[in-house]
């Protein structure tokens, strides 16, 4: 039975980040962030991080490790796809096909909703909501794969009850250290489960200490994971293992062990990778010109016609 206590209240969250207009505060976003340590402890929090959230796609890596523990191999490309929450660009969804083609499978045995491209030049140019250019398909694709390297069937792959799901769940456990206490289904129709803001650091953390080919391809083909100029791709590309998901959750790891992660109350993405970096800084695991050169790419000005005049800053 689901407990409303599970989840955070408005007393468990703190300020993250702040809009200002003309030296004034116009807009305010709260939530939770903690920093855990290659050990999995708790190195900082802000806000109750015991409480517990839906991780949304932050956990797609973990979700990739199933996969390959369930023998699918992919490499490069395809095996960065299958962490994705990609903006269904046509170079994406190429990637997506192949997946699917290198199975003997086709688009239309994917269970994820259509979609237009999340890609603002590669959506003026559809002509039709695809089930390739939702921005789970990349995984939606590897399941599928992975299930025909098994013998799995492939109509029932989204249930809870279907093998594959339930080794995902087994290493989702595996890294965060904590027990499942409920799931439900994510928006692309697959498995979600609740747990800890806290797990989800050291879950992060402990991925990309530990699972270096998948970290590696990730790291090599950050445009793949989302997009060109993305927020979780620009941190990537400075080395770091970064994931969004929904909601306003954001989460970094680093090869030392460290886990950061981030749920924006607001369910806003903005604040979510600026408090990331911000947290990893202040704790001294972030250089100040790598910190320097994503706190300008990642934060928002505010614009008085074209004049700026404000920005969203980080309130720790």
């Amino acid at each position: 039975m689901v407990d409303a206590n599970w989840g955070y209240q408005v007393a468990d969250t703190v300020q993250l980040a702040y809009l200002t207009r003309a030296g004034i505060i116009e807009s305010r976003h709260h939530g939770l962030i903690c920093l855990t340590g290659p050990d999995g402890k708790l190195i900082q929090e802000l806000g109750n991080s015991r409480k517990l959230i839906y991780p949304r796609s932050a956990v797609k890596p973990l979700q990739a490790l199933a996969l390959r523990r369930a023998g699918l191999r992919l490499e490069g490309i395809q095996l960065a796809m299958s962490s994705a929450s990609h903006q269904g660009t046509p170079e994406h969804t190429q990637i997506v096909l192949s997946i699917l083609e290198g199975a003997g499978l086709k688009e239309s045995d994917l269970q994820c909703p259509v979609a237009w491209p999340g890609n603002p030049k590669a959506r003026s140019e559809a002509t039709a909501e695809t089930r390739a250019a939702f921005n789970c398909s990349g995984k939606h694709a590897a399941f599928l794969a992975a299930c025909v390297q098994n013998g799995w069937d492939t109509k029932t792959y989204l249930q809870p009850d279907h093998p594959l799901q339930k080794l995902i769940v087994e290493v989702i456990e595996e890294f965060s250290g904590e027990r499942i206490p409920h799931s439900t289904f994510d928006g692309c129709g697959a498995p979600l489960h609740l747990m800890s803001l806290q797990g989800l650091s050291r879950a992060i953390g402990k991925f990309a200490q530990d699972e270096t080919d998948i970290q590696e391809a990730m790291l090599a083909n950050p445009w793949v994971v989302d997009d060109h100029g993305a927020s979780d791709t620009l941190v990537m590309e400075k080395g770091m293992l970064a994931k969004i998901g929904a909601e306003g959750v954001f989460v970094i790891g680093l090869s030392s062990g460290h886990g950061v992660a981030v749920k924006v109350a607001d369910g806003s993405m903005r604040p979510a990778g600026l408090s990331a970096i911000k947290m990893l800084f202040n704790n001294g695991l972030m250089d100040k010109k790598v910190y320097e050169e994503l706190l300008k790419n990642l934060t928002v000005a505010t614009y008085g016609g074209e004049q700026v005049v404000g920005q969203l800053e980080v309130a720790f």
